[in-house]
């Protein structure tokens, strides 16, 4: 074992232990979904007791392996969180993929620029034009159409997964999984008539790396798209593991047949599920897909999947790459450009080409949005400079100054227009010695006024006895800035988003999770109330091997069954152990587990009253 692989498995039980083997079955199981009282203890095992299974659950729960909550009515839901989870899928499972040569297969979805550039994009148009609301809270269409054509994630990419979301009737599926993910990641927030961008959340997003960006959007969509059978979320989580290399292709159907010799069942459907999930990830920006010669899916990851899911929750540096500003206008925008950086550019040049380069255009009418969002330019200029990794051109230098001469010199402002009932009131107002700049007159009965002044100016004219109608008739709205472009570039303190639970978030996209709507249930029973009456069985039923009487030895297998522990006896000349399933009488008789210790053999057999004289009452560990 590596030393990476064993500090990642450090303090998780070990496979030869009872906690070990009950986890990992759990695991095979429910993944991380929750799962019953009932659920869990259908888990079978010939060679452990009921008691022996009850307390393993009670140290798991006591070790943060598995954790509760409680329904309204009482009834306890338990689940594996998934911060645990990504610990003990390393630790317990190896996946075999089979790597295949990509000279014979067929490409059929190439990997998009990202995810993390498509939110960006999006941000930067929920920012400049708005996301205004309809009567009945969905995005304008004229709004949603324009969002869709500037983003890469396209219908083909998420239709597959089925999603069921809200006002599935108005949203295209990869609509609504950019609106979902800004939503339950706080960059957007939904009011009556929009969803205007969270500037605080916005900061703090774009000062993360894109790699940081990447792990925290991998943890969140595996969450949040795929289907919920425990199958299919494991598929997830083992394609994500250290055996899928990065630039290697590799047949799934081998992760499927795999996973079924790990004792994990693949439902009727599971390699549809699974395959139209390897095409989300194409449309994330994160792999292509292809199908080999039989049409079998195979997929290549064309980053590193383990690093960001599995590995440690380190902060990475500052990115510093720069911008190229070409002769012919273009900005050159490779990877590494901090993503501030990238907002601003967003600001002042139009995209032409979005990829892993990706490449804008600077225009007039480009200088011109960034002047209507509050950048002249001259900062323009300065922002170009200071970004970029060699001198700006001459020519684009001297354009950018030839339309700052042009631009913004003028404006239209919304104003108030206070009107008088004659010349007299207008001479009074004017002559007021506290008027100051609160009012411009622009004729013997009418004065300019501003909106940000009226609430001053009201009560001047109150105190003249001049007080103002309350009805006005103009809106007093101040036009929104562009956010951020006055920020400078720089790690946030204190950046906490890449410890949240994202997935978890309200957003459009039903994601089949519901514990943490719950009561979270801390409330973790002693082990020593799986043996109720504990105090007044006698203890030599406990302590010494030895003959009882029929009716005593029947009493002590009768609490052996109520306690789904075992006894201790011989059979057959050897030692053995034997957990009683069911006791019958006339004569009395029990049926049950045998674990003969010599040869380590199970069976299930019927003992009669004279296989059942010497005994001894075991109980499993429990202080």
């Amino acid at each position: 074992m590596t030393d990476k692989n064993a500090e990642r498995s450090a303090g998780i039980p070990a496979l030869d232990t009872s906690e070990g083997e009950l986890l990992r079955k759990l695991v095979c199981l429910f993944g991380g979904h929750s799962f019953s009282e009932q659920g869990w203890e259908r888990v079978g095992d010939l060679r452990r007791t009921g008691a022996e299974r009850k307390i393993s659950f009670i140290r798991l729960r006591q070790g943060g392996w598995i954790q509760a909550v409680k329904k309204s009515w009482g009834e306890r839901l338990y689940y594996i969180p998934v911060d645990q989870l990504l610990r003990i899928l390393p630790a317990y499972f190896t996946p075999v993929p089979q790597p295949l040569s990509p000279a014979g297969l067929e490409i059929r979805c190439e990997s998009g620029p990202g995810l993390a550039l498509d939110l960006l994009h999006a941000l930067a148009f929920a920012a400049e034009q708005g996301l205004p609301l309809t009567a009945k809270g969905t995005v304008h269409k004229k709004s949603l159409q324009r969002l869709q054509d500037i983003i890469f994630l396209q219908e083909e990419h998420i239709k597959p997964l089925a999603l069921q979301y809200a006002y599935q009737e108005a949203y295209g599926s990869a609509s609504a999984v950019i609106l979902d993910l800004l939503l339950c990641m706080g960059l957007l927030s939904k009011t009556a008539t929009s969803m205007p961008v969270n500037c605080d959340r916005l900061r703090t997003w774009l000062s993360l790396t894109e790699q940081e960006m990447n792990r925290l959007l991998l943890r969140t969509v595996i969450e949040r798209y795929g289907q919920s059978a425990a199958d299919t979320q494991l598929f997830r989580y083992f394609l994500c593991m250290p055996a899928m290399e990065q630039g290697v292709w590799y047949d799934m159907t081998s992760i499927l047949q795999w996973m079924t010799a790990e004792g994990i069942t693949c439902e009727e459907g599971a390699g549809r599920a699974c395959t139209a999930w390897l095409y989300a990830l194409a449309g994330f920006g994160w792999g292509d897909v292809a199908v080999d010669q039989e049409g079998n899916p195979a997929f290549r990851w064309t980053l590193d999947p383990d690093s960001l899911l599995f590995g440690p929750q380190e902060t990475s540096g500052m990115e510093h790459e720069h911008l190229y500003v070409q002769p012919d206008f273009d900005i050159i925008c490779p990877p590494g450009v901090p993503y501030i950086r990238r907002w601003k550019l967003l600001a002042i040049a139009d995209l032409v080409q979005c990829d892993r380069v990706s490449v804008y255009r600077l225009s007039k009418s480009s200088a011109a949005r960034a002047v209507e969002n509050g950048l002249d330019t001259a900062e323009i200029l300065n922002f170009l400079a200071e970004s970029s990794a060699a001198d700006i051109p001459g020519h684009v230098t001297a354009a950018l100054r030839k339309w700052g001469k042009e631009l913004g010199r003028t404006r239209f402002d919304e104003v108030l227009l206070l009107s008088c009932a004659g010349e007299e009131e207008g001479n009074a107002i004017a002559a007021h010695p506290q008027l100051g700049d609160e009012a411009e007159r622009i004729g013997p009965k009418h004065f300019i006024v501003k909106a940000s002044n009226t609430s001053r100016l009201r009560k001047l004219l109150e105190g003249m006895g001049l007080a103002p109608l309350k009805a006005m008739g103009s809106r007093d709205s101040e036009p929104s800035e562009y956010p951020l472009l006055h920020d400078v570039e720089g790690r946030m303190e204190n950046a906490t988003l890449l410890d949240e639970r994202l997935y978890e978030n309200q957003g459009m996209v039903y994601s089949g999770r519901n514990v943490h709507f719950f009561e979270p249930d801390h409330d973790i029973p002693a082990p020593i109330s799986l043996f109720p009456g504990y105090e007044r069985v006698p203890s030599r039923w406990l302590q010494d091997y030895r003959s009882y009487h029929a009716s005593t030895a029947q009493n002590i297998v009768e609490q052996a069954q109520s306690w789904q522990t075992r006894v201790l006896l011989q059979h057959k000349g050897r030692t053995a152990e034997f957990a009683p399933l069911s006791i019958g009488s006339g004569p009395w008789r029990a049926e049950g587990i045998l674990h003969d210790l010599e040869t380590g053999r199970l069976e299930q057999l019927e003992l009669c009253a004279e296989d059942l004289r010497e005994l001894k009452l075991l109980l499993p560990a429990f202080e």
